[in-house]
């Protein structure tokens, strides 16, 4: 198992603990192993490495979105995107352990690393609505910001003369009053994890993986041509049930589409149109 995984499978158990949800993720997520299990064709697909993981996280969405808690989406989705394929099913099945532990972030680092951090603070990202994902986008700027700027907090996070558990709590002094409560679990992780002379590396690639989580959420929809407001909610409801969360949508009109539409969302691509349907016919008559 990555330590991203790792992490992010820690985050999952601790927003399941606060939320009260804790058991029936634990619940649900032994249920997706067993059909991963039980399910020949379904295991064939999540260790086809012919397939690229978001094809084979796309498979598992549509498969398991609206039938277990969004968490548990979340989870099963980050372990078939950041793992080896073929190590996907036996990665899953050993979650349930880090779910049902006490295990704290810093536990079993016999070497720092920022990867940990990293899956961590994706778990807590993907729970938050835009707006929070917004706020904590602008709070981990401003930190990165201040440890460029204030020379002492930078030597107090360094480590020396200081194991993590003393970095933890020079964090929570001076940011706990200052920051959201998800935005300081993510600098927690940080300091927990993370070599404290690349803090501010950690720190630059988690507030990247936000940038994208928030253009995640937004659909670039392109029609053939104007439509009124109740086909636009039939089809922001279509999306937003394929991706399982609220999505922004920006409308576009390209007539050389004839018919139909192309939504992009983030690396997906869900092109049903018109033109896409000559083409493809037009390829299998010049394949025959």
């Amino acid at each position: 198992m990555r330590e991203r995984t790792r992490g992010f499978a820690i985050a999952t158990r601790d927003l399941g603990t606060k939320s009260g949800e804790l058991a029936r993720i634990t619940q649900e997520l032994a249920a997706v192993v067993a059909l991963v299990e039980d399910s020949v064709a379904l295991g064939d697909v999540l260790i086809d490495r012919g397939l690229r993981p978001v094809i084979r996280r796309s498979i598992l969405d549509e498969l398991l979105t609206g039938r277990v808690d969004s968490r548990v989406v979340a989870l099963v989705g980050y372990v078939v995107e950041t793992e080896f394929a073929g190590d996907v099913p036996e990665v899953l099945a050993g979650i349930g352990e880090i779910l049902g532990s006490t295990y704290v972030l810093g536990d079993g680092i016999e070497t720092a690393t920022g990867a940990r951090a990293r899956g961590y603070a994706r778990a807590i990202m993907l729970d938050l609505d835009r707006d929070a994902l917004l706020l904590m986008l602008d709070e981990l700027i401003g930190v990165t910001q201040l440890l460029a700027d204030n020379i002492l907090l930078r030597r107090a996070l360094s480590g020396a003369g200081g194991d993590a558990e003393q970095r933890v709590h020079i964090v929570e002094d001076l940011f706990e009053e200052r920051v959201s409560a998800a935005t300081l679990a993510v600098i927690r992780a940080v300091v927990a994890t993370s070599n404290p002379r690349s803090l501010e590396e950690s720190l630059e690639r988690i507030i990247g993986d936000c940038s994208v989580i928030i253009e995640s959420q937004v659909a670039r929809v392109t029609l053939a041509r104007q439509v009124d407001e109740v086909y636009r909610s039939r089809i922001t409801s279509t999306l937003e049930h394929r991706i399982g969360r609220e999505l922004i949508v920006e409308w576009r009109v390209d007539e050389s589409l004839i018919g139909g539409m192309i939504a992009v969302i983030g690396d997906r691509v869900y092109d049903v149109s018109v033109a896409r349907e000559l083409q493809r016919a037009q390829q299998l008559l010049a394949g025959r």
